[in-house]
């Protein structure tokens, strides 16, 4: 039988399994470095299986699978990933399996990826007669919150064997359930952020000019600001600066002591993402220093932006088009400002990420991070059976 038909036969035969899998763990959500009954099901199930794991960086999870095909010289390491973590939202959906824990819901699909992979697993422990080398199943924590991908990827998860390549998928509204959407270079940005508190002189609002208004000097700062994207970065260089959080005194008469700003800086190029607070520094400095006030500026970087390997997005089109069909398979045009911190794995090594869509034939696209996020998880069939057909590609 053709490789691809039995990818997709066993995808089909063990669907049921990887929807139980899904619901459990859409019943049991949990947050960032709190994934241990996650973490637990993971390591069940590749016991079920047959497959060694390893504990990796708090509840991070490395399942092996190793190709029994006979070959010769060094042989070829592919790298699958998935994230375990929920988020902090009360969900609303009207399910069988909703979540039975207070204010925390899998609202982004990673109960979904996490049981792709592990269907993944499924079909490549059963065919790994088929291939050499290394199959590594990297299940991590934490993708919403400080990127748990780095951390294994510290902790030593792309050596011995040394990785050559990695693959992931995200669940994606912006495609019908059926279809999968690929894209050759930058895909999402870097989330960056930044605090800064303004330092004026507080006083009575009678008699502003014996105080140093700091709410003045920030409004100063958030307009001028916008003056950085439109005048100072090359305008075919993507990048967003949200001001998402003012806070400044409590009165209606007292004109504060200080204002701190919080927000986001959004960019996609590298150099852009240096660029960018450097400026916003500068121009906090001198209309400080024109208005009387200090400050402190506390820039936080985060994720940096997920630019897919050419040859590998290639690469995974091809295999994914196998599963699904061409006319199922598109390019993406444009790249998105969102993040993810595959990232990690896209600046370490050559890797592609790519999207699986969940919107229903003629219905509305669901909102990621909302309470009435949904889909229907017999798509995790394509996302089981992509992965596999990556991965015994890549190997054979």
């Amino acid at each position: 039988m053709d490789r691809t038909e039995q990818i997709k036969g066993l995808a089909k035969q063990f669907l049921p399994r990887i929807q139980a899998i899904r619901r459990d763990l859409h019943m049991h959500p949990e947050l960032a470095y709190n994934e241990v009954r996650t973490s637990g099901v993971v390591k069940q199930v590749l016991d079920e299986i047959g497959i060694p794991y390893s504990s990796v960086f708090n509840t991070g999870v490395l399942g092996i699978i190793e190709g029994t095909k006979p070959a010769e010289g060094k042989l070829p390491v592919v790298l699958l990933r998935a994230d375990m973590d929920a988020l902090p939202i009360q969900e609303e959906v009207d399910v069988d399996f909703k979540s039975t824990v207070e204010q925390v819901m899998h609202a982004c699909g990673h109960d979904g990826h996490t049981s792709g992979l592990l269907g993944a697993a499924m079909i490549l422990h059963q065919l790994r007669d088929s291939f050499s080398g290394t199959v590594k199943l990297m299940f991590q924590p934490a993708e919403e919150t400080e990127g748990g991908a780095r951390q294994m990827i510290e902790e030593g998860i792309l050596e011995n064997p040394k990785v050559d390549a990695g693959f992931g998928l995200h669940l994606f509204g912006g495609a019908e359930r059926g279809e999968v959407r690929v894209k050759a270079g930058e895909l999402y940005g870097a989330p960056d952020e930044f605090e800064i508190t303004i330092i004026g002189v507080g006083g009575h609002a009678a008699e502003p000019n014996k105080s140093v208004d700091p709410i003045s000097v920030a409004t100063q700062f958030i307009s001028n600001t916008q003056t950085i994207l439109t005048r100072r970065i090359d305008p075919m260089m993507p990048a967003v600066i949200s001001f998402c959080s003012f806070h400044a005194g409590d009165g209606f008469n007292v004109i504060p002591g200080e204002a701190t700003l919080r927000g986001t800086i959004r960019t996609l190029n590298p150099g852009v993402r240096k660029q960018i607070p450097e400026l916003m520094e500068q121009m906090l400095k001198d209309i400080c220093h024109a208005n009387d006030a200090k400050y402190v500026f506390n820039y936080m970087p985060s994720y940096p932006p997920l630019i897919n390997d050419v040859a590998m997005t290639d690469f995974a089109e091809a295999a994914i088009t196998k599963i699904v069909g061409s006319e199922k398979v598109a390019r993406l045009e444009r790249a998105n400002l969102g993040a993810e911190d595959f990232a990690y794995i896209t600046e370490a090594i050559p890797a592609s990420y790519y999207l699986v869509g969940i919107r229903e034939p003629g219905g509305e696209e669901p909102i990621f991070h909302h309470a009435k996020f949904a889909w229907n998880d017999e798509v995790l069939e394509i996302c089981a059976a992509t992965l596999a057909q990556v991965a015994v590609d890549f190997l054979k």
